[in-house]
């Protein structure tokens, strides 16, 4: 069961979403987002927020980062803020995803709430889903990459094969 939902965003939205930070930041015409350069100037953009890098120790093995939305605070494992540094597109999507999470629920305030009704959850109301689509959306900008093969696109933007492979097909669907 999910326990947590959000309100109604399609992939077209959250495109735009991206597309409007990107413009904001004046990075609209960048392929390779710079991603972890974005964690040091968000505290510029959005007032509370904050971030910090943790021991690889304080997070569970299979957890890489998290939210905190009520302190608009991103904790990030130092492995994955290394990976990321040096260019390892795991781990540079790993950073949108928290900064998906961060822009949806702390600075547009989507909707967010229990769910209580142990109901299916569409796809599209699940916050994992939309933090998901989000970075995805950031890093391999549609407007910039539509005509782009899957090898070019992960080479450009710096994401692994499989998300250039996920955003080539939804972008082509």
């Amino acid at each position: 069961m999910i326990e947590y939902i959000v309100e109604p965003k399609s992939r077209k939205d959250l495109r735009q979403l991206a597309y409007f930070f990107r413009k904001k930041l004046g990075l609209l015409n960048v392929l390779y987002f710079p991603i972890v350069e974005l964690l040091d100037i968000m505290y510029e953009l959005f007032e509370g927020y904050s971030y910090e890098i943790v021991p690889d120790s304080f997070f569970p093995p299979n957890v890489h980062a998290d939210t905190e939305i009520t302190k608009k605070h991103i904790r990030i494992k130092e492995s994955v803020y290394i990976g990321a540094t040096m260019g390892n597109g795991r781990d540079r999507m790993t950073i949108a995803h928290e900064i998906g999470h961060y822009i949806t629920l702390c600075v547009c305030g989507f909707s967010f709430q229990r769910n209580f009704k142990n109901e299916e959850v569409p796809v599209y109301c699940m916050p994992e889903w939309q933090a998901k689509c989000f970075a995805g959306e950031l890093m391999v900008a549609y407007h910039l990459t539509s005509e782009l093969s899957c090898l070019e696109i992960e080479e450009k933007c710096g994401v692994t094969i499989s998300a250039a492979m996920y955003q080539y097909d939804k972008m082509h669907a």
